[in-house]
């Protein structure tokens, strides 16, 4: 719930910031932004060494059994901290070689030290983020990240509204990264317990941690080429201003993977303390129950956006980025996978199966790599589907996988009414645009099709009262009563479940 309040809010204070963003600046200067971001995460994933995935899950296990964990988020913290400063070193000594390969010009060396500036402050904030996710403080958790999108932004538009441009999105970023790391710590302060063998004992788990980690690492890295690789292959051949252009329309989509994200994030403590109970049937039961809810909020969000895919991205971003429609429409069709995905999120993690996390990036990086061919005939368009085409067969493997050591079973009845009712909506709205067109009735669009998409559900009776008892514990009562009469619930029938 928090967690999804969050994802809101800070995606509605991303949207409004990256639409200023893409008018203030050229394509040109989005696509070094894109360059610079690809530094940035590099280093966090090289830093981080995957101890956030570990960190998350042995935090959850161990509140979960009632034991300490200061130690294990101390030796994290201090391995991020020290692997992040010895890289942004280096790359501070090598910006002008870095900025003349990536950027193509060797004046933009100071962007690459300021971003190097940036890299090290932001490794702080995972550490600080897996302590809360792993303790189930998913308030504070989304409170801090509203707090860390807000500063962003604010610092972003203040300084490129007074002239400073690509250096002061960059330094925008260090604001924020410098603010947010003190707020994290101030969220988490009295998680940790310090007492006179802690620094020893966080010394001591460090080599554990690792162990335990590498494969994360290993997996983390091939994850990293899979979610680059698209935009790599963009920056290595054709110029900055079509970095620019994909980059948006990524940026478009991930607006609707994050909200999938913050709903797969606000099962990981659950799953964790009850692994840590050994309850696996419990962990089953919530798989289930869990995907009626993330489908029947992403299947109309994924394939809504698909119908929407011109108006929202011109309206979004500018005219000038129109061209990226088609790939936001065809990430959006693929988006689908995001319904149930985000059920399965970490539990391969939980269950300790780092190596088939590892196995699965690799094996769906080889599979998009097959798919090249595509790039050649479709252009940009065919990097969307290679990238869309890889969510379908992760999520596959990722079934697969976790079928192994847990049952896996989704909804079945209400996959169908939700994917029917989102599909119709769809249809319904793409041939309202047909009949009329302007990007400024985005929002009529948006309205209508959510008023198509309840009717629908209410018809097919895709909520019952077992979920009405639900909405009243989470909601409120009155809230859950509103819902009930717009749904055409029975709140007395018990049979329903």
């Amino acid at each position: 719930m928090y967690l999804t309040l969050r994802n809101i809010l800070s995606t509605l204070i991303g949207t409004l910031g990256l639409a200023f963003l893409a008018r203030a600046i050229s394509q040109e200067d989005m696509g070094t932004l894109t360059v610079l971001t690809l530094i940035v995460s590099f280093i966090q994933l090289i830093s981080d060494f995957g101890l956030s995935q570990a960190l998350a899950k042995y935090v959850a296990e161990l509140k979960g059994r009632e034991e300490d964990f200061s130690a294990y988020f101390l030796s994290s913290l201090t391995f991020k901290m020290s692997a992040a400063l010895l890289i942004c070193l280096i790359l501070f000594l090598l910006s002008g070689s870095i900025s003349s390969v990536l950027l193509r010009s060797l004046s933009l060396y100071e962007l690459v030290r300021l971003t190097a500036i940036d890299a090290f402050l932001s490794a702080f904030i995972p550490a600080f983020s897996s302590l809360l996710l792993g303790a189930g403080l998913l308030k504070r958790m989304a409170a801090c990240n509203v707090a860390y999108a807000a500063t962003r932004w604010t610092a972003i538009v203040i300084l490129v509204y007074y002239g400073y441009g690509v250096y002061g999105v960059v330094i925008g970023w260090i604001l924020c990264d410098l603010f947010s790391t003190i707020i994290y710590a101030a969220a988490s302060a009295r998680l940790v317990k310090f007492s006179g063998n802690l620094l020893s004992n966080s010394a001591r788990l460090i080599p554990f941690l690792l162990k335990f980690s590498w494969p994360l690492l290993a997996a983390s890295t091939v994850s990293f080429l899979y979610m680059w690789y698209d935009q790599a292959l963009v920056i290595a051949f054709l110029p900055l201003e079509s970095v620019g252009v994909y980059n948006v329309s990524r940026k478009a989509f991930r607006v609707l993977a994050g909200i999938a994200t913050a709903l797969g994030q606000s099962l990981f403590p659950y799953y964790g303390m009850t692994y840590g109970k050994g309850n696996h049937k419990a962990i089953s039961t919530a798989i289930k129950k869990a995907s009626r809810y993330t489908m029947l909020i992403v299947f109309p969000l994924t394939l809504g956006l698909f119908s929407t895919a011109k108006p929202a991205i011109t309206l979004f971003a500018g005219q000038q980025y129109e061209s990226g429609w088609s790939v936001l429409a065809i990430m959006a069709i693929f988006g689908l996978t995001y319904g149930i995905s985000s059920v399965l999120m970490g539990l391969l993690i939980i269950y300790e199966k780092t190596k088939d996390v590892m196995l699965l990036n690799v094996l769906s990086v080889l599979f998009s790599l097959l798919l090249l061919p595509a790039v050649g005939m479709l252009g940009l368009n065919g990097l969307a589907v290679m990238r869309g085409a890889s969510l379908l067969l992760t999520l596959i493997l990722n079934i697969y996988f976790l079928s192994k050591v847990v049952e896996v079973e989704i909804d079945k009845e209400t996959f169908i009414k939700t994917v029917t009712s989102a599909a119709i909506m769809a249809a319904a709205v793409f041939f309202m645009q047909q009949v009329y067109y302007n990007k400024f009735f985005l929002p009529i669009y948006v309205l209508i099709g959510a008023a198509i998409y309840l009717v629908e559900i209410r018809i097919f009776k895709v909520l019952n009262s077992s979920d009405i008892h639900l909405f009243t514990q989470i909601l409120g009562e009155r809230n859950a009563i509103l819902i009930s009469k717009l749904m055409g619930c029975d709140l007395n029938d018990k049979n329903l479940n």
